[in-house]
């Protein structure tokens, strides 16, 4: 995380702090999905353990809707449209922008007050075992953050 990363990370508390919050590495993690019978898609829900204080808990939704057919809701009305693309081993969410939902209207947010492009790798490592990759590569800035992580399904 770089240190515009890890501010642009504290701003985002006001939505929902939907980026990870702090440097620590080698902590627990853990990952659940359930269905969002609402919005015919998944919410994620992501507790990451840190060195001090209580976990940061993440949440968000992946719904099948709007232009690219999937989308990711991250808390305040705050959203991105996603491309899925995949190889032998893994699967690639790419955001094709960000928009903001409000009183029903949908606002999309111009490329140049984005934060930038955001990639979620979800990668098969056999035994059970898979590595969720988040990436967010600022066109100005470079990368702002990389978060990496290894999950065992189960």
């Amino acid at each position: 995380m770089s240190r515009v990363g890890w501010l642009f990370a504290q701003m985002a508390r006001i939505v929902g702090a939907p980026l990870p919050l702090s440097r620590d590495a080698d902590v627990p993690a853990v990952v659940t999905v359930t269905e969002d019978l609402v919005g015919a898609g998944q919410f994620w829900t992501r507790q990451y353990g840190r060195r001090n204080g209580f976990p940061q808990v993440i949440h968000s939704a992946k719904r099948f809707a709007g232009k690219t057919g999937l989308e990711e809701y991250l808390g305040c009305g705050l959203g991105m449209a996603l491309t899925v693309d995949g190889d032998d081993k893994a699967l690639h969410f790419r955001s094709a922008f960000y928009f903001l939902s409000i009183l029903g209207l949908r606002i999309m947010i111009p490329a140049w007050l984005s934060p930038g492009s955001t990639t979620v790798t979800h990668a098969d490592l056999g035994d059970g075992n898979f590595a969720f990759v988040l990436e967010l590569v600022h066109p100005w800035l470079g990368e702002l953050i990389c978060q990496s992580a290894v999950f065992r399904d189960g």
